[in-house]
Order: structure tokens, then sequence, then C-alpha cells
């Protein structure tokens, strides 16, 4: 999910943009990448748990350090199923999505793309699209029909996603069973 959007501080205002560099690129994910993106994810957990409120199933439990799968990220790499794109500014990290694809368990002909996670630091929103639009040409070259994004209706990245031709197909139903 993307996270709420905030005014630019003084010193991105009075940047000059020709002195900024920005890159939006696929990279191969690995450990090194894992690490780097572990702070923007915590940021994207910690920004999300607002927007989704009382419409979260871990409502009220939500204030703890995400814990990615790293094991299963490598996995999926391995088997080339993993994408990652992320957004640098003069090559520090700004910005990422990543996803994996997958044969749909009851459409077999239909190969899937899921965007698992995406976050870009206040000041790159304007990015949003550019990211979005990268990860989809990423999964078009893996051969992927459709790709799904878990987004929030309330949450920015899903106005950027129907901008892009998504559509709000299904809603995710979650209930704490613990």
């Amino acid at each position: 999910m993307l996270c709420e959007c905030s005014d630019l501080d003084q010193h991105e205002r009075e940047r000059d943009p020709a002195d900024v560099t920005i890159a939006i690129n696929q990279e191969s994910f690995s450990l090194a990448l894992a690490a780097e993106l572990m702070p923007l994810a915590q940021a994207c957990w910690n920004e999300s748990t607002v927007v989704k409120n009382k419409t979260c199933a871990f409502y009220g439990e939500r204030e703890f350090a995400v814990e990615p799968d790293m094991e299963l990220y490598e996995h999926l790499t391995s088997k080339g199923s993993m994408v990652a794109v992320t957004l640098r500014e003069d090559a520090i990290l700004k910005g990422y999505v990543i996803g994996y694809t997958y044969r749909s368990p009851h459409h077999k002909k239909i190969f899937c793309g899921h965007g698992d996670s995406i976050y870009i630091e206040p000041p790159y929103r304007s990015y949003a699209a550019n990211v979005a639009q990268k990860f989809e040409s990423a999964m078009k070259e893996l051969k992927v029909q459709a790709i799904g994004w878990p987004t929030h209706i309330d949450g920015p990245m899903y106005e950027v996603l129907k901008n892009l031709g998504y559509v709000g197909d299904d809603i995710i139903m979650e209930k704490r069973i613990v």
C-alpha cells in the first residue's frame, strides 16, 4: 500500500530539479536489497495502520515490526518469479515495489502477478504511477496476464492504480482467528 502524502518540506521546495537524478529501475531481489527496503517497508506498515484504522483485522495490534519471509522471497527469486522495482534519488532508495508471479489455482491458464508491497517516501509520491508502470512492464516481460494489488480504498495507491486502468475487482475480507 502506498501511504498518505504529506507536504513537501522547505528543502524540497527550494531544490533545483536539475541537481537531482531520479532513477526508476528493475533490480534483482537479494538480501542486500531486502535490507535496504526494510526501513521503507516498516514506514509503509506504520502509515497503512493509520489509513486502515478499524478496517484491519489487526486493528489495535499493528504496532510491531514487519518481518518478511526472506527465505520465501529468495526461493521466488531463484524460480524467476520475483520482481523488484526501485525509485532512487542519486542512488539513495526512496521507494520500491516488490511482487511475484504465480499460476492462478482456480484459473490454471491465467498467469498472474501480485504487487506484494509498494512504498514511496512522501516527497517522491508523484512518481508512484511511474514505479507501478515499470513493475507492470516487468510483469508483462514475464508473460503475466493479470496483476493484483492489495490496496485500501482510502489509500492513495487505490487512485493511482485506478488511473492506470486497474479496477477494484474483489475485496479481501479479514478476520483474526487466533
